[in-house]
């Protein structure tokens, strides 16, 4: 089957004009795939890359930068289509800033670069045969671009998409351009030999090439590197950047131990199960920017003795064939990586270059922060910083991730982001003109945000140095935890867990063709002359669901008897419903109906091709998923692992629920409380016995507990208490205790336990008033427990509702209320206020199903007031 998929593949390619050198890689690759080559790199074969050298450590002077960009020519890789954006056309044909799309500014630093030191400095695209077109009509704008004997552009090349399993080439005849895809950026080096337009730089004197992507405005060609590389003669050189927590998905440079060779593993070569060594930023602490420099009289000598072939590891990638429409069949595309090539060449080396080198825009989120007011141009087009440090971190909703939806909510322009550290929007909200973030920003449940807004942390003087607000002390918890590692478990175990990584179909479903219907068995040609006369079938057997239907054959005025599931007899290609048959069991059945070829006939792969993707990352598991996972083959699936909370009360007047109290003693609520919250959320949990009011008492049952606990949560003992031990034990053992400007409760601690191994074990320490306790985990532990399993909204949602009854709040603190929420006859929804307002009233705790919030600058309310509500239990 595979020889034939070649065979097939190979013929496109030449009828579409594809040079030799294009087919032989093709080839080069197939052979590998076909030989169940998946590109990894385990772990355990490489070592980390450790210090390189950094830019910028041996400066050059004017004329040695001239000189060596006189022999150097600017490669961008243009042939993305920003799909992921939800674009159609040429990615950097998108305006980006200014009113100027990536192309725009791309020439424009280089035609700067040529002024500031007098070098022709060619640019030239690598285009796809898709972006061609609209990318050329941008540089028309600029008649100064082209250099005598260059093109702008070469084309990349293409190949055929292929089918999972027969390794055949894809057909799609409602796009059949949509059969092909270009073969990854390794490509680059292929198309530069078979377009001429390797031979035609050489020509030229241009003996070296930077390449980087042009959806990259950081990646502008450095004289210091471009001069570093003529004087050292060498063969390829890629820039690296320092990783950040923000890095963990970034491919990476490393040592290979074989033979000592610096590799790239990317994150489609990570072995399964090995991906927490791919994020450790500690291990890997550099990652790769795609920014290269190569030596073009090397690479011609290495393409011409190697047949065109540099042999860079294979990428496998499964896509679905049109981008645009995840539910069309599913396609393998076999791609190499640019970046790759640093193993091809002997002597290569990486390069530390700032951040500033490396600024995408892969998503909406970066698109917003470059359009914004944090970058500037500086007069040779670079991007510039509005301040020193990391840019604004920005989280943008579903509803932002495609551009056509981002424009729609930015009509007026993105908001200032000069003083912005953090944007994170939940919903959908539209932007009004002239909004300006200020800090970090949180935006959850507005419909508009509007025109002259000032959005963030706003200045108040705090009345104790140490408070902290509500979202301050949220974000401080969410910002230092780590998604909890993935794992593997059966399906009966993984309700409601997030799904680590795509999971594919391991077959075909249904896996024969089989019958719909209860009835029989034919070929359509038999009954075709059924009129006002039936047509009686003699009947040459019968097959029942779970028996072998290709052990019985259907000719022509023949019929099996078939039920409902049953697979299709070989020749048959048709099913009689049994309404419309007499019925019969033996001997000749009388059809009173035509059929067409197809009917009732559930052909193999209708439902779900194998190797096709059936449940994404990020996936939450459900009933549904589960069906489609066992029905497609797997008993397990790769999830984040379900944290384990282990709850300990403190307080010798705590006793257990059920047990006989002494004086001045009470039974134990909030462990059971917390116990629950914990369970709802989604974790596992246990109760630990209540520890007594000494530190050698909580520093013992905590050192029991770290070794198996994922997370753990203590009440009680935080506040300033001559007996409050929680404070006293952890302060110097990684807990940071603090006032929240919240009521109820105001005392809050949280930090990290060292486990077994330098394991970090996250804590909160919650006041020990059960109504406090009970406002602390909702607001501060749930959302950190759906951070953990990576489920969202981590949050719960906000809602609206007016107020029945008036209520007072502290100036400067937010007050979560107890309520219970109810829907008027009108439509709306309203809270009544419970009596019991107090951090101890449990009883009114268990009455209320919401919470109702009044802000920090809010004291009083008034009846019919409308305020935001978390419901807990109350479905709208």
């Amino acid at each position: 089957m595979t020889h034939r998929g070649l065979a097939e593949a190979v013929d496109r390619m030449r009828r579409r004009g594809l040079g030799p050198e294009a087919i032989t890689v093709f080839e080069h690759y197939f052979h590998e795939l076909e030989h169940g080559a998946e590109g990894t790199i385990p772990e355990a074969t490489i070592e980390p890359l450790g210090e390189v050298r950094a830019l910028g450590e041996a400066p050059v002077n004017a004329e040695e930068a001239r000189r060596a960009l006189s022999q150097t020519a600017v490669i961008k890789l243009n042939g993305g289509l920003g799909t992921g954006m939800g674009m159609t056309g040429a990615k950097s044909a998108l305006e980006v800033k200014d009113g100027l799309t990536f192309l725009d500014i791309i020439a424009l630093q280089v035609l700067s670069l040529r002024e500031q030191y007098d070098v022709e400095l060619p640019l030239v695209l690598m285009n796809s045969f898709r972006t061609s077109d609209e990318s050329l009509k941008i540089l028309g704008k600029y008649p100064d671009l082209p250099v005598d004997g260059l093109p702008l552009e070469f084309i990349q090349n293409a190949e055929p998409k292929l089918r999972p399993g027969a390794l055949t080439p894809v057909d799609w005849p409602a796009d059949p351009e949509l059969e092909w895809c270009p073969p990854g950026h390794g490509d680059v080096y292929v198309s530069l030999v078979t377009s001429g337009v390797l031979d035609s730089l050489l020509a030229k004197g241009i003996r070296f090439a930077f390449l980087s992507n042009s959806d990259n405005l950081g990646a502008t060609c450095d004289p210091d590197v471009a001069a570093w590389m003529v004087e050292h003669d060498l063969p390829f050189v890629a820039e690296v950047c320092r990783r950040t927590k923000s890095d963990r998905k970034g491919g990476h440079l490393a040592v290979r131990k074989s033979d000592g060779r610096l590799i790239l593993r990317d994150t489609a070569m990570v072995e399964e199960g090995e991906e927490r060594y791919f994020r450790d930023i500690e291990r890997h602490s550099t990652f790769n920017a795609n920014n290269i420099w190569i030596n073009l009289e090397v690479l011609r000598e290495r393409m011409t003795s190697h047949g065109g072939v540099l042999g860079l590891p294979i990428i496998v990638n499964h896509k679905s064939v049109d981008p645009a429409d995840p539910d069309s069949p599913e396609v393998i595309q076999v791609e190499s990586a640019m970046g790759t090539a640093i193993e091809v060449f002997e002597g290569s080396e990486a390069i530390l270059v700032p951040r500033t080198r490396f600024r995408p825009v892969k998503t909406t989120n970066d698109l917003l922060v470059l359009r914004s007011d944090y970058f500037s141009f500086d007069d040779s087009y670079h991007v510039v910083a509005a301040r020193p440090g990391p840019e604004p971190y920005v989280d943008l909703d579903s509803a932002y991730r495609f551009v056509p939806g981002f424009e729609n909510r930015f009509r007026h322009g993105v908001p200032s982001m000069a003083e912005c550290t953090s944007l994170r929007v939940i919903g959908d909200p539209v932007f009004g003109k002239d909004v300006r973030c200020v800090g970090d920003v949180l935006i959850d449940g507005l419909a508009r945000i509007q025109d002259g807004a000032v959005i963030g942390e706003r200045p108040r003087p705090p009345r104790h140095r140490d408070i902290r607000s509500v979202d301050q002390h949220l974000r401080a918890i969410l910002g230092a935890l780590q998604p909890a590692p993935t794992v593997s478990l059966p399906l009966t175990e993984a309700m409601g867990l997030v799904v680590a990584r795509d999971v594919r179909s391991r077959l075909d479903l249904p896996g024969f063709d089989n019958s719909s219907m209860d009835g029989y068995a034919v070929q359509a040609d038999s009954l075709s002359g059924v009129g006002e006369r039936p047509v009686r079938l003699r009947l040459v057997g019968e097959v029942a669901a779970g028996g072998d239907g290709k052990a019985l054959r259907v000719g022509p005025g023949e019929a099996v008897r078939i039920m409902t599931g049953a697979e299709l007899p070989e020749g048959a290609d048709a099913v009689i419903a049994v309404e419309d048959t007499d019925g019969a069991a033996a001997g000749q059945v009388e059809c009173r109906a035509k059929v067409r070829r197809g009917q009732y006939v559930r052909p193999r792969g209708e439902d779900v091709r194998q190797g096709s993707l059936v449940v994404p990352a990020g996936d939450v598991i459900g009933p549904r998923s589960i069906a489609v996972l066992a029905a497609c083959g797997h008993a397990e699936v790769q999830v984040h692992q379900r944290p384990h909370v282990v709850v300990l009360s403190t307080g010798a007047e705590l006793v257990s629920p059920g047990e006989p109290l002494g004086r001045g003693q009470i039974h134990d609520s909030n462990s059971s409380m917390l116990w629950a919250e914990a369970i709802n959320v989604g974790a596992t949990a246990e109760i630990r016995t209540a520890v007594g009011d000494t530190e050698a008492e909580l520093l013992a049952a905590l050192d029991a507990v770290v070794g198996e606990a994922d997370v753990v949560i203590t009440s009680g003992g935080v506040s300033m208490g001559a007996y409050d031990v929680v404070k006293s034990a952890l302060s110097s053992e990684g807990v940071d205790f603090v006032k929240v400007a919240m009521q109820p409760g105001k005392p809050q601690g949280f930090g990290f336990l060292t486990g077994p191994g330098g394991r970090r074990v996250p804590l909160f320490a919650l006041p020990g008033n059960p109504v406090s306790s009970f406002v602390s985990f909702e607001v501060f532990v749930r959302p950190a427990l759906r951070r953990l399993m990576r489920l969202q909204p981590e949050k719960r949602r906000l809602r609206r509702a007016a107020l029945t009854s008036g209520v007072t709040s502290p100036d400067g603190r937010r007050q979560f209320g107890r309520a219970v929420v109810t829907r008027s006859p009108d439509g709306p929804l309203i809270a009544a206020p419970v009596a019991g307002q107090g951090s101890h009233f449990v009883g009114d705790l268990a009455k209320a199903n919401a919470l109702f919030v009044v802000p920090d600058d809010v004291t009083q309310l008034d009846s019919g007031d409308v305020v935001d509500v978390v419901l807990l239990d109350f479905e709208v």
